[in-house]
């Protein structure tokens, strides 16, 4: 018996041979005079006027019933195969296990599929977050709320002044004024200390977290493997519907 993982391999290959029969068949439909011959022949009064060619034909190409035969066919074979997939999907579960732990419990095989898809991006978000400078070392401070971390050692900066400072070279005389140096100083009155937080994440916590995605992404897929080795549900619709259309 057919498992479920070999309908879902040609699922896709029998939806397009449908569809690209439905529309060969459309555009069939659209030119009249495929479903119509036509058979013209010449009686004539008098031997005396024959002719070489009495009679024209021109062959029915084919039939509007043909035609829907064609696309029924396929569209059977597609339906049943839906029928069957979704069938079995009700039933094909697995159990999600990490690292020996059972996560979950009766996880269905299309609930695995998407979450695996889900996972990715909540990966893709993580692997965006900001990290905590490596430059710095860094503590929790738990005072300032959860998930907030404060510098180890504030950065200490002096307050400076700028001050000018003289002293006269020479005394002023009767013919001479007096000489004086000027300079600049700066003088120290005061220290910064700059006490930084951050919301940032902890390098090996971002890792972390990292990995323990990967991991449930990995048992995911072990998951749906699982699951999509159950023996398929055997049932039929097609036939039963277009019995129907058709009338019979």
């Amino acid at each position: 018996m057919s498992q479920l993982h070999e309908i879902l391999a040609v699922e896709s290959d029998i939806e397009k041979r449908y569809k690209e029969t439905a529309h060969k068949v459309t555009k069939i439909f659209e030119v009249p005079q495929n479903f119509i011959s036509a058979h013209r022949t010449l009686e004539l009064f008098s031997d005396e006027d024959k002719i070489d060619t009495p009679e024209e034909y021109v062959a029915m190409a084919t039939t509007v019933q043909e035609q829907l035969n064609l696309v029924f066919e396929k569209a059977s074979e597609y339906f049943d195969v839906v029928l069957q997939k979704e069938s079995t999907n009700q039933i094909s579960v697995a159990d999600l296990i990490v690292d020996g732990i059972t996560i979950a419990k009766d996880l269905p095989a299309t609930f695995l599929l998407g979450m695996e898809t889900r996972l990715l991006s909540i990966r893709d978000i993580v692997n965006k977050t900001l990290t905590l400078s490596g430059k710095e070392e860094w503590k929790k401070d738990d005072q300032s709320g959860d998930d907030i971390y404060i510098v180890a050692n504030p950065t200490k900066k002096y307050k400076t002044k700028k001050t000018f400072t003289h002293k006269v070279l020479y005394e002023a005389t009767k013919e001479h004024p007096a000489q004086i140096e000027k300079w600049e100083d700066t003088k120290n009155i005061g220290m910064y200390t700059e006490v930084m937080r951050s919301g940032m994440l902890p390098q090996a916590e971002k890792t972390a977290i990292l990995n323990r995605i990967d991991k449930l992404i990995k048992a995911i897929k072990k998951a749906r493997q699982k699951a999509n080795s159950t023996e398929i549900v055997e049932k039929t619709v097609a036939k039963e519907l277009f019995d129907y259309i058709l009338n019979k």
